[in-house]
């Protein structure tokens, strides 16, 4: 009896420390008031994942190498979408957009997600960079928005809850862009906000 019971608490140690791979479905949504900000002004949204892998990082654990978390969709054309939502309900013409339009290039430059060390993972930190070049004619707006946020687990966050946190900081940017004054002013068609 004493030997089952040793062998289930290794067993369970083990599995423990061993995570297995996540696939995270991205769906970020911008957080905007329905307004007239835009008064029907054309914007051609591209989206663009400039990241250097696939993976946002590893759950980490004794295989930390294959523990990944990685998108279960393209990156790329759920921000383009969460953009063009949050612009239409700011009162602009995201999905009509012409050849003439302001052209808003969103880039995720960076979003790395990063165990604490151990075999244990009770602590995960995100860290985020977008880019947001606007253009038209001969004029450039750019604005970056950078986030970093440590999440303080009871336990090894599951992939429901690893796909929250992205997500969520991933959306926030994404706000955070569609929310800034000068970035505003410039889509609306103010060449020097």
């Amino acid at each position: 009896m004493l030997r089952a019971a040793l062998i289930f608490t290794a067993t369970t140690l083990f599995a423990g420390c061993a995570l297995s791979p996540q696939m995270i479905t991205v769906a970020p949504k911008a957080d905007v008031e329905a307004a007239n900000i835009g008064h029907n002004e054309p914007v051609q949204v591209i989206a663009v994942d400039s990241r250097e892998q696939s993976a946002f990082g590893t759950r980490g654990g004794v295989y930390k190498e294959t523990a990944l978390v990685q998108p279960a969709n393209d990156v790329k054309n759920a921000i383009e979408d969460a953009v063009r939502k949050g612009l239409q309900t700011q009162g602009f013409n995201a999905f009509n957009a012409g050849a003439d339009a302001t052209r808003l290039e969103v880039r995720l430059e960076q979003l790395d997600y990063v165990p604490e060390e151990g075999s244990v993972v009770n602590e995960v930190t995100l860290s985020l960079t977008l880019l947001a070049e606007a253009s038209r004619a001969d004029v450039v707006h750019i604005g970056t928005y950078k986030s970093s946020v440590v999440h303080d687990l009871p336990l090894t966050p599951t992939a429901n809850r690893n796909q929250t946190m992205i997500n969520e900081i991933l959306s926030s940017a994404i706000t955070r862009m569609l929310t800034d004054p000068k970035m505003q002013a410039f889509l609306a068609g103010n060449d020097t906000p």
